[in-house]
């Protein structure tokens, strides 16, 4: 018979804001125990959290997510997001998922995955994620690159957005090959809804 694993002892409102937060974080499916467990020890270092107890926390959670994947169907939606996106890598556009922590991260920094023949890109950042994971749909950021690499903004701001709304379409085919609801009116300046979506990401092996 497997031992439980001794949960910290703990002021109880922390114990359970450290699980929910677990639960959240573990439900994203991109994090390792060890880097949720920092994460926790961080968001909770005034009230007395360490790693290690962070750790213990995250244990059974992680076990117990472990598990209900064996009853997920074999092809879930964020497969075939993650298909879509492999897809679109291999037409030149830079697909990145659960990147960065925020939308103005993510411009900001998208550009450093680009390679000399990337026309544009595709992402969802962290909130994104934690968002689709909470059954809210997911939201994609999408562009053109300027010939140097780069987020676009190079010449007219017409011809911008023409490339932008260009790689919006590309994205939006690539997403409904793979049988996946999308929700987008075509205009540059509204992302594209991924929706209704299952969130079942598996956790890294």
């Amino acid at each position: 018979m497997t031992q439980e694993t001794p949960m910290p002892e703990l002021d109880p409102e922390v114990l359970s804001e450290a699980r929910d937060r677990a639960r959240e974080l573990i439900r994203c499916g991109f994090q390792e125990p060890d880097e949720i467990a920092g994460s926790l020890a961080e968001l909770l270092d005034d009230q007395g959290l360490t790693e290690e107890e962070a750790e213990l926390i995250v244990a059974p959670l992680w076990e117990e997510r472990l598990a209900e994947q064996a009853g997920w169907p074999e092809v879930t939606d964020v497969d075939r997001l993650g298909a879509a996106f492999d897809a679109l890598e291999g037409e030149g556009v830079v697909a990145a998922m659960d990147f960065t922590c925020c939308a103005s991260c993510g411009y900001a920094e998208i550009g450093d995955e680009a390679d000399e023949d990337s026309r544009g890109f595709v992402f969802f950042h962290q909130q994104d994620t934690e968002r689709a994971a909470a059954g809210q749909g997911l939201m994609l950021r999408y562009g053109g690159f300027r010939a140097a690499g780069g987020p676009d903004g190079e010449g007219s701001a017409d011809a911008a957005a023409l490339r932008t709304v260009g790689i919006g379409r590309e994205v939006v085919v690539a997403l409904t090959a793979e049988g996946l609801s999308v929700e987008w009116d075509g205009s540059p300046d509204r992302a594209i809804l991924v929706a209704p979506l299952e969130w079942l990401n598996r956790l890294p092996e």
